[in-house]
């Protein structure tokens, strides 16, 4: 099956029309769908393609205001009634929306261009987990077991994720969803295809563990990539050559459970008598040992309240390619993951609760989500290049504002829209240059380092209260622990 190229974005390639850049990243054969027309009906149905629901919801999530008929009806000119809709998406399932993330979803950063994604010619990525809020309908709550806790049952019902994401620009490479609690270990597995090639796999304390660790070594390796994760302070790991920047080669041995055969699965083992076990050490499960060779750096950072914690990090880069200083400042920029999150509940989805009636329809919000943060990270890219300052365009899409590049891009897109067959190319060009302008010159200053208390106002009682606000002028942040 053939599929459409797809362009490097350009700021000269804008296309004023939001059918025409998303259609860059669909295939019609396969999006065109015979039984979203088929069934009966009393009088003559309305044509709707796979393609339109995919924009239609894709500009739901720019427009933040609006249901999906009202989105349908504005930009197709659609009148489907939202249950119809509903109807039509719960049939569609999600496989057009994984194609067109397949196409959609990819690095956006240049090594020439946008110097501060990159470290030593690796591209910064990350992967974590996200949950969503699922609606309590009966569709729903019939598929979806809510967790237990401490009182009751949850609220909600929860969608997991885990996303990679590119940390210069925001923009998601992969995602992996799933029903239910969080398994971060399952959801990365998927995530491997889309690791880039070249690039420094950030990760956090949950990924420095045996069952993952091999995996992750296995995967950089094949890709010519790099990972850098944190681990726990309880590892033990034998030196074998201590660095001349403080840190160490050292070996770790791994443990990981065995799986358990298909046929002994849910069989509780025979008990013994009490009078055989007395005395006797407790059987365990059979364990997989193996040993692996990385570099460690061990370190303190300082917190927002101004005590230090201890830092320990796992990585495959070599003394010659980063020192034990620059990885502690790469591993800061680990946040930038959680502010691609804020960004996706906060100003895509408004919240964490998904508007989707039925397991399919809540996929494809999220699938929705992450089309629509991926076009606003090209977008933000294309407006960092036409800024005067050096800086910003370095940044890469950092220096733009997340809200103020959506509420601008949604609101041309519906200009272009209603004012279709009144411009010409040249007009519409130059008002989409214009409306950029505008945006690179509310450019965001550089961050700050965070050196005052982070504490809340409450009301009096016996837990200490933040009565004189502190701030250090330009601490530093982290120090090197040398081992021995």
């Amino acid at each position: 099956m053939q599929t459409a190229s797809i362009p490097d974005p350009s700021p000269a390639d804008f296309e004023p029309s939001l059918q025409a850049r998303l259609w860059r990243w669909m295939d019609q054969k396969l999006l065109e769908f015979p039984g979203l027309v088929e069934g009966r009906h009393q009088g003559p149905r309305q044509k709707l393609q796979g393609w339109q629901i995919i924009a239609g919801l894709t500009a739901q999530c720019l427009h933040r205001c609006g249901s999906l008929e009202h989105i349908m009806r504005r930009y197709f000119a659609v009148r489907l009634s939202s249950s119809a809709l509903s109807q039509r998406r719960a049939h569609m399932q999600l496989e057009p929306f994984t194609t067109v993330m397949r196409h959609a979803l990819r690095p956006m950063a240049r090594p020439d261009q946008h110097p501060d994604c990159f470290f030593a010619g690796l591209l910064l990525v990350g992967i974590d987990g996200i949950q969503f809020d699922l609606l309590n309908t009966p569709q729903i709550n019939a598929q979806v077991a809510k967790v237990r806790t401490r009182r009751a049952e949850a609220a909600f019902a929860k969608l997991s994720a885990s996303v990679l994401v590119e940390l210069g620009t925001h923009a998601p490479l992969g995602v992996a969803m799933d029903f239910g609690p969080m398994s971060e270990k399952a959801l990365i597995e998927p995530l491997w295809e889309s690791l880039p090639e070249k690039s420094l796999l950030i990760l956090d304390r949950y990924y420095g563990q045996a069952p993952m660790l091999q995996e992750l070594q296995k995967h950089c390796a094949t890709r010519s990539s790099h990972f850098l994760v944190r681990v726990r302070d309880k590892l033990n790991v034998k030196v074998q050559q201590p660095c001349g920047d403080g840190s160490a080669q050292v070996t770790v041995t791994l443990r990981e459970r065995e799986p358990v055969p298909a046929e002994d699965a849910g069989q509780p083992a025979p008990a013994e008598p009490a009078s055989r076990t007395r005395g006797r050490p407790r059987k365990h499960p059979p364990q997989k040992v193996s040993s692996l060779t990385v570099r460690e750096v061990r370190g303190k950072m300082r917190c927002g309240n101004g005590q230090w914690a201890e830092v320990r990090l796992w990585t495959s880069l070599s003394e010659q390619q980063a020192c034990a200083q620059q990885l502690l400042e790469l591993y800061a920029r680990r946040w930038e993951q959680e502010l691609f999150y804020k960004e996706l509940k906060l100003q895509v989805n408004q919240g964490s609760l998904l508007a989707g009636q039925r397991t399919e329809t809540a996929a494809q919000q999220v699938a929705a989500m992450m089309i629509a943060c991926s076009l606003l990270a090209e977008e933000r890219l294309a407006v960092a290049a036409v800024s005067p300052d050096q800086a910003v365009r370095q940044a890469g899409a950092l220096r733009i504002s997340f809200a103020m590049c959506q509420e601008y891009v949604a609101a041309l897109f519906l200009v272009l829209q209603s004012s279709e067959g009144l411009m010409d190319k040249q007009a519409q060009g130059e008002l989409v240059r214009r409306v950029r302008v505008q945006i690179a010159e509310a450019a965001l200053p550089p961050r700050r380092l965070r050196s005052c208390q982070r504490r809340v106002r409450r009301p009096v009682d016996k837990w200490p209260r933040m009565m004189k606000p502190t701030s250090l002028p330009n601490p530093r942040n982290f120090t090197i622990t040398n081992i021995a």
